[in-house]
């Protein structure tokens, strides 16, 4: 953290203040934005991984079936114009005419089938299956409305709808081209067309002049891949990079003052949490270990310490951004009930050692976060081993269930109740570290088919009460994004931390 500080604060702010380079004025001429993100995508192929920095890179790329207003977060029309409820199990989409993918075919029915087969195929082995698993069958009535059926009714079908869930894929370059070549070079209906991706250095990506919504004011999108926070700031101090997501809270004042950028706030839909590994044998199984836990982490002095009040504290799995949150009291910050909950469950905290996995540059100063909860835990005798993961490394790890028995983590754009409890609350689901509860299990899927709004509200504030007795993570803040933006760049951060450049401008100062 010291050399974090003081390789921002003063190197940066007395080394990085000079003339902006010749680069920086070429891209304003050529209308380029250049991107610094903390890692490269996991694969250049629609509705496969879910991962944000792959998919914020992605839907430029692809468009989804539906989008979200930035401002109410609700979903409004995108490649389908429309939508109605035909039945319980039904849902009608009315698709755009007149849209081609890149390579010039056309976008029809036939692509929102080949993109829902794609990603139920067990061979693609697609995250995003079990999101969609109650679809049943995808029905086309002409070239330009299709019905997705479902085996129960799922009201929620139209939040997954306007995610990175369905970005659409054609079916014709699909079938005859096959995903191994998709994936090396992507053919999308977006805003932007693939270029090139050099591996751990750059994405490019220029403009899609035939955009069914009108060409973008940005002619090249360019994302560079820079692990480290401090090489990102020196990045946009220094005129290299033109967009860094995550600017560290106490650095905030070198980069208003720089000349070269400005701070732009979102409170994001994100949350971050610290997961509780009950999913194989350890101390975690114990739910009096996992209270003990949140008894000890205090939570209100990581937001004032390490995020100088950047973060909106949270006590349970959702956030008061979310449709289906429910308020659920916090556990109290107590290291003598963590102790007594700890050695009632056999343990002696002096001779406990617990392992941490973080990553590092790709939420709000993670691995200072993680090491901050460790110096925690230590006060209470716990030794904690904080492991420090590169991102792609972290997530392989998560899925693969090779983490130690606490991780770092984020979630979002966690805007409906599904799209969080479900992923995070089930041993089957790709990034959970919870699961095995029959109770839990039935009652997130009942939860799901509730049509009845008032039911529906019911069910998850039950669900986010259960969690919480279950300590199943420490859940800590709903995200505040902190966005550095190059003085030539006219762009605003949303809540659902879409990083979409068609909403950009680059301008002459």
């Amino acid at each position: 953290m010291r050399g974090l500080r003081s390789a921002l604060a003063v190197s940066l702010l007395l080394g990085l203040l000079a003339a902006a380079p010749a680069g920086a004025q070429d891209r304003v001429k050529s209308k380029e934005v250049v991107i610094g993100l903390g890692a490269e995508p996991r694969t250049m192929l629609a509705v496969t991984i879910v991962d944000w920095t792959t998919n914020t890179q992605l839907e430029h790329i692809y468009d989804r079936l539906l989008d979200r207003d930035p401002k109410t977060l609700r979903p409004k029309p995108m490649l389908a114009t429309g939508w109605r409820i035909v039945n319980d199990t039904t849902w009608e989409f009315t698709l755009r005419q007149g849209v081609k993918f890149h390579n010039g075919e056309p976008f029809d029915a036939q692509s929102v089938k080949a993109t829902m087969d794609y990603l139920k195929n067990p061979a693609s082995k697609s995250h995003y299956a079990a999101y969609w698993r109650l679809v049943k069958e995808v029905q086309i009535v002409d070239p330009y409305t299709v019905r997705l059926v479902t085996e129960k009714p799922w009201p929620s079908l139209i939040d997954r709808a306007s995610l990175t869930d369905f970005l659409v894929l054609p079916a014709k370059a699909l079938r005859e081209l096959g995903p191994e070549k998709l994936n090396q070079h992507p053919i999308g209906t977006g805003p932007f067309r693939f270029v090139e991706w050099r591996r751990d250095e750059r994405l490019v990506l220029e403009r899609n002049p035939d955009y069914w919504a009108g060409p973008a004011d940005v002619a090249r999108v360019t994302f560079r891949f820079i692990p480290e926070f401090s090489a990102r700031m020196a990045a946009l101090l220094s005129g290299e990079i033109d967009i860094m997501k995550d600017v560290p809270p106490h650095v905030v004042e070198a980069v208003e003052r720089s000349g070269r950028a400005k701070i732009r706030a979102a409170v994001s839909s994100r949350i971050n949490y610290l997961a509780l590994v009950n999913l194989k044998p350890g101390p975690m199984q114990d739910p009096r270990v996992r209270r003990a836990i949140n008894h000890a982490v205090n939570v209100d002095e990581l937001i004032a310490q390490v995020l100088k009040g950047r973060a909106t504290k949270i006590c349970g799995p959702l956030s008061p951004a979310n449709v289906d949150y429910a308020p659920v009291e916090c556990y109290t910050h107590d290291p003598q009930r963590a102790a007594a909950l700890l050695r009632e469950a056999g343990h002696d905290p002096a001779k406990l050692q617990l392992t941490l996995d973080t990553p590092s540059g790709r939420y709000p100063l993670d691995k200072d976060v993680s090491l901050a909860i460790a110096a925690q835990l230590q006060r209470l005798g716990i030794k904690v081993n904080v492991v420090v993961n590169e991102w792609g490394t972290h997530l392989d790890k998560i899925k693969n269930r090779n983490t130690g028995d606490m991780f770092f983590l984020g979630w979002g754009p966690a805007v409906f109740g599904q799209g969080v409890i479900e992923p995070l609350f089930q041993a089957n689901q790709t990034y959970s570290s919870y699961g095995n509860n029959p109770l839990i299990n039935e009652k997130i899927a009942k939860a799901i088919t509730i049509v009845d709004p008032k039911g529906r509200a019911a069910a998850y504030a039950e669900l986010q009460r259960l969690a919480h007795e279950e300590a199943a993570w420490v859940p800590l803040w709903q995200q505040h994004d902190l966005y550095g933006v190059a003085s030539h760049v006219e762009w605003s951060p949303r809540a659902d931390e879409k990083v979409w450049m068609y909403d950009a401008k680059v301008v002459a100062r």
